[in-house]
């Protein structure tokens, strides 16, 4: 997939959520399951020697984003391409994911991402029908904060 699929998949990972007893943790993975997660808005706001906050998503490029993620039962994921497919990227990739005991963060992995490890993000808002993820990269002078919104198709 192009270089800004890996850019969705990134901030797909990003998100907050309450601590839950054992029994909520089966719910709130069966709220992200079987739905076709697709990104509708996305900002990286910057704090440190660069500041302010930029639309991540009017970047994308019209072919990105119809893209999806279906988050499956046994812990796979796809991420599709939807109807209109990019130059040089193939229809579907398969990855894997999970969710923490606190139900406050997501693990993804994909080779989309880069590399074998999962991305990590924390889980701000879960609903039948929409998904934030946050994630943060901190370097010595600049901090980014990645807000992405998916919204269930």
């Amino acid at each position: 997939m192009q270089r800004s699929s890996l850019i969705v998949l990134s901030l797909l990972l990003v998100g907050s959520l309450g601590s839950c007893k054992k029994d909520e943790v089966e719910s709130k993975a069966g709220t992200l399951t079987g739905k076709k997660w697709q990104v509708t808005a996305a900002t990286v706001t910057y704090t440190g020697s660069q500041t302010g906050t930029e639309d991540a998503y009017k970047t994308l490029e019209a072919c990105e984003k119809d893209n999806y993620i279906v988050f499956n039962s046994n812990k796979s994921l796809e991420v599709n391409e939807g109807k209109n497919v990019c130059a040089d990227s193939e229809q579907m990739a398969m990855g894997t994911w999970d969710i923490n005991s606190d139900q406050t963060k997501i693990y993804i992995n994909s080779p989309e991402l880069g590399g074998s490890a999962a991305v990590q993000m924390d889980i701000a808002e879960l609903s039948s029908s929409k998904l934030v993820l946050k994630n943060t990269i901190v370097q010595p002078d600049l901090t980014a904060v990645t807000t992405t919104t998916f919204t269930a198709q």
